[in-house]
């Protein structure tokens, strides 16, 4: 029966440390290590069938090599590409991940957390599921929030110019010659739809005229983004049944969005000839709708390795960590849902 390989045989092999070789094959990244002497650790170890005992190191490191991820809606196509972005990264320094899903329920969210300490995940990133959620249930857990609200600026959180991106695209309905724009917006627990009527109000006020805050279509989200979906297309019938005269909407998503669209359709509105719409987020479903959606795409991938990135250096070097808060642009992708009046 052969000799199973060790640390020492890799690193007699490739004629560097065994600290040099343990922190390559034990997938150290507390210490940085040259890209070329790490492959010249990996071809040694493959050379001489060196087999990583996962466990036994991480329990060394006294590390899990979990990383949760607790999203606000599992169904919401907004979040798979972002888990990918995480998922990718994560797998490159050897983590995998445990992923929870909070329905928007502040005590579903809550358990979770208390389920991620009684599984000793090594850090979290967390979608909130509500302004007032309690990290404190997390202890010393390195964690990043999902989120660009101020309401967390104690916390790392990592989210995108989203009032930059609703400007853009505001400023593009202008263009194509739109004044009468509604505004749709769900009101969630996390996110404080309010901030978008002020921000809707200052461009209009830049232009020297005001937006009438009867075109302020709101409507609750749901535990879903079916539910509410079919939240926003009640409230878009409704907002059509007033009479009250539009020329665009502006969606806070693409659910949102999308919910606009088929009320248009229900209604008869010609979409864009006759009513032009744009949502947020830039979701698959926007380019498979008819007629394609206008969007302020948010860059889902690079938010999730973004934010797995920052993680790893905060598990890393938890006693050197500075409060962090990263805000990413937004880009404006045109289609077919809008058009001038």
């Amino acid at each position: 029966m052969m000799k199973k390989a060790t640390i020492l045989d890799v690193a007699k092999a490739c004629g560097l440390s065994q600290a040099t070789v343990a922190r390559v094959l034990n997938l150290q990244t507390d210490i940085q290590v040259k890209e070329n002497t790490r492959n010249k650790v990996l071809i040694a170890a493959e050379n001489i069938g060196y087999k990583r005992n996962t466990v036994a190191a991480n329990f060394r490191q006294q590390k899990t090599k979990n990383i949760a991820i607790s999203i606000a809606d599992i169904t919401n196509p907004f979040f798979p590409e972002l888990i990918k972005g995480v998922q990718t990264k994560m797998r490159d320094y050897g983590y995998s991940i445990v992923q929870l899903n909070n329905e928007w329920n502040k005590k579903l969210e809550q358990e979770n957390f208390n389920y991620m300490m009684q599984t000793r995940v090594d850090g979290a990133i967390i979608s909130p599921a509500h302004q007032e959620t309690n990290f404190e249930i997390l202890g010393n857990t390195p964690f990043i929030l999902l989120s660009n609200s101020n309401h967390f600026s104690a916390y790392d959180t990592i989210g995108n110019d989203s009032k930059g991106g609703m400007i853009m695209a505001l400023e593009k309905l202008f263009e194509l010659g739109h004044r009468k724009i509604a505004l749709l917006t769900g009101g969630s627990m996390i996110k404080d739809s309010s901030w978008r009527l002020e921000a809707i109000k200052e461009f209009y006020s830049k232009k020297n005229m005001s937006f009438p805050e009867d075109l302020n279509i709101k409507c609750d989200i749901g535990e879903s983004s079916l539910a509410s979906f079919s939240k926003a297309r009640s409230s878009v019938r409704n907002f059509f049944a007033s009479g009250k005269p539009i020329t665009a909407i502006f969606a806070s998503n693409d659910i949102l969005a999308i919910a606009a669209l088929h009320a248009a359709n229900e209604k008869g509105i010609g979409v864009p000839k006759e009513l032009s719409v744009v949502g947020m987020d830039g979701i698959l479903l926007g380019e498979i709708t008819y007629p394609t959606l206008t969007t302020v795409e948010k860059n889902r991938s690079e938010i999730g390795s973004l934010a797995a990135e920052i993680l790893i250096q905060k598990i890393n070097k938890p006693f050197k960590w500075q409060t962090k808060k990263i805000i990413l642009p937004c880009k404006l992708v045109e289609r077919g849902s809008t058009g001038p009046i």
